[in-house]
């Protein structure tokens, strides 16, 4: 894992300063995406001074698309990413909007390193929590990705697919993983998308048939008196089934007084 140290080299606020904290104090560590497709400390760090008016960057730690970390705060500064649980947590940020975008295999093996080496030194940070796993944070896109999987990455090494291969290789593999979890969702939500266009479907098929029916019916009780006048004043040459419409316009005409018997006129 390559790092970069940028502590003290980044844009400060003129007068705001962060407080600091005893590194017992740190419980948990949270991760964020950039929300941006691309992305520098210093880009962050100017942003987060001049819009935001923070007293600096709001990460610990900055990790580059092509894998290397950058160090912007010591630990023990209580800087602005997670509202009320900032004292007790300590922010990584990956660059990338991953709304859209995946961490790269470089970046996600190097911050699976990074948070491995921090909970080794600060004991206390045991937990690992997504941005949006904070306390009024659920509404938050961020960090989007599948944050029981990058636990479960953290915590373990296999030795059967550890052995044998080189940081590279791994991240790789790692992200074949990911890619093949990324389909096996795609292909549930594929397949309930299917089964509902089939019930529908289903649907469908039942009301045409009904329309069908309504198409050649025999005649309903109340339209038979009309059908019998129809027929005996010639206006109607068979009694077979006909319409549901054909049925309801005779009884119209009967219940108005317009079929003419034979021998009437």
């Amino acid at each position: 894992m390559k790092m970069v140290d940028l502590r003290g080299k980044l844009p400060i606020h003129k007068t705001k300063r962060y407080s600091t904290r005893k590194l017992t104090d740190i419980r948990s560590i949270a991760i964020h995406h950039s929300l941006t497709f691309t992305g520098s400390p210093e880009a962050f760090a100017t942003y987060h001074v001049n819009t935001n008016g923070w007293p600096g960057i709001a990460y610990a730690f900055v990790v580059q698309r092509d894998g290397t970390v950058y160090k912007c705060w010591d630990p023990d500064k209580v800087t602005y990413h997670v509202g009320n649980s900032n004292k007790h947590a300590l922010g990584i940020c990956m660059v990338g909007d991953f709304r859209t975008q995946q961490p790269t295999p470089e970046q996600y093996q190097a911050t699976l390193e990074l948070v491995r080496q921090l909970r080794k030194v600060i004991p206390s940070a045991q937990q690992i929590k997504g941005h949006s796993e904070y306390p009024g944070y659920a509404w938050k896109a961020c960090p989007v990705i599948d944050m029981d999987k990058f636990r479960d990455d953290v915590d373990s090494k296999t030795p059967e697919r550890d052995e044998g291969m080189n940081a590279s290789e791994k991240a790789a593999f790692e992200a074949m993983e990911r890619k093949m979890a990324s389909l096996e969702n795609s292909n549930k939500v594929l397949k309930k998308g299917l089964q509902e266009q089939g019930a529908s479907l289903k649907k469908q098929k039942v009301r045409i048939e009904e329309l069908e029916k309504l198409q050649k019916m025999e005649a309903p009780s109340w339209a038979k008196g009309a059908v019998d006048q129809a027929f005996d004043a010639g206006l109607i040459s068979t009694k077979s089934p006909s319409s549901y419409e054909f049925y309801r316009m005779l009884t119209i005409l009967e219940r108005g007084g317009m079929i003419i018997k034979r021998g009437d006129v």
